[in-house]
């Protein structure tokens, strides 16, 4: 009688703690639930326009690895996420390397830099697109103002995927150079002195000493780069619609497409899935790196 006494009041007493873990509960529930069914939806020919979808198995899969648009599509995902994070992590550092100095107007500087973050990619890429225009923008009248040639900008194919990744980078600078501020000013201040001391020129510095400590913060700008620029969506489709000529259409325009042009939400969700699966393996890959930067640093 004592014991279940005891163990009465022990349950009591924790009570409160399990209800602690219902939030918890939720969230996962609120993801895996949604998950599991686009999973289900991808192997189903599911129609908008009807209700009842057959099962199809793997056959959207085979259909999609068999076109060519989106085997370009594809090709245009994972390439834009490598040249936005080749061009904005070197830039970033830069503009980490600059904030880093001791200047008068630095928290002045450091206060403007944070502004892009504030804007909606959405409004962001509208706002980039009227200065783009290659007719009325501000940018080829100011290249006409200093005699050189107008840049097609969004309009040419050869030209349009860039300008997006121009935009981001307007956009997502701050965010890199931050985090790489934050790795610069975490390399012990005694280290840097002595290196001074023994004669070291601020190149030899950066090279040897500031890019070795902050190899963690470079992983992990790399692992958010990278992963967002697979996911680009917000920002292409607001200022080219994945053109001119397909020259940015990227994984998440095709799939926006298939289900509200061609209302193939089995197909869309196939697209979306190859998609998840290359975000899991790289974001994967590349958090084992950002730990094992973490780990090397902590040995040094």
């Amino acid at each position: 009688m004592e014991s279940q006494q005891k163990n009465k009041h022990k349950l009591n007493s924790e009570t409160p703690y399990y209800w602690m873990f219902l939030p918890a509960l939720l969230s996962i529930i609120g993801v895996m639930v949604p998950f599991y069914y686009g999973v289900y939806t991808s192997l189903t020919n599911n129609k908008l326009y009807n209700p009842v979808a057959k099962f199809v198995w793997f056959q959207n899969y085979i259909d999609l690895f068999s076109d060519k648009d989106f085997l370009v599509s594809l090709v245009l995902t994972v390439g834009y996420a490598f040249m936005i994070v080749a061009i904005q992590i070197p830039l970033g550092l830069l503009v980490a390397q600059l904030l880093d100095q001791t200047t008068p107007f630095r928290e002045i500087f450091r206060s403007i830099l944070v502004m892009p973050m504030l804007i909606p990619p959405i409004v962001a890429g509208l706002m980039w697109k009227t200065m783009m225009n290659p007719a009325s923008g501000i940018y080829n009248w100011l290249l006409n103002s200093v005699g050189l040639p107008s840049f097609t900008w969004l309009a040419d194919i050869k030209t349009a995927l860039f300008s997006v990744a121009v935009i981001d980078t307007w956009i997502s600078i701050p965010f890199v150079a931050l985090i790489l501020l934050a790795g610069l000013q975490s390399v012990p201040v005694e280290i840097l002195e002595a290196a001074r001391v023994d004669g070291a020129n601020s190149w030899q510095i950066f090279r040897k000493i500031q890019v070795p400590n902050i190899g963690p913060y470079l992983m992990l700008v790399l692992l958010f780069r990278f992963s967002d620029a697979l996911k680009a969506y917000d920002l292409i489709y607001p200022t080219t619609r994945g053109g001119p000529i397909n020259a940015t259409r990227v994984m998440n325009v095709s799939a926006y497409e298939e289900v509200f042009k061609w209302s193939s939400m089995g197909t869309a969700m196939a697209i979306i899935f190859v998609l998840w699966l290359i975000s899991y393996f790289v974001s994967t890959f590349l958090a084992r790196k950002w730990q094992q930067a973490a780990n090397d640093v902590k040995g040094m």
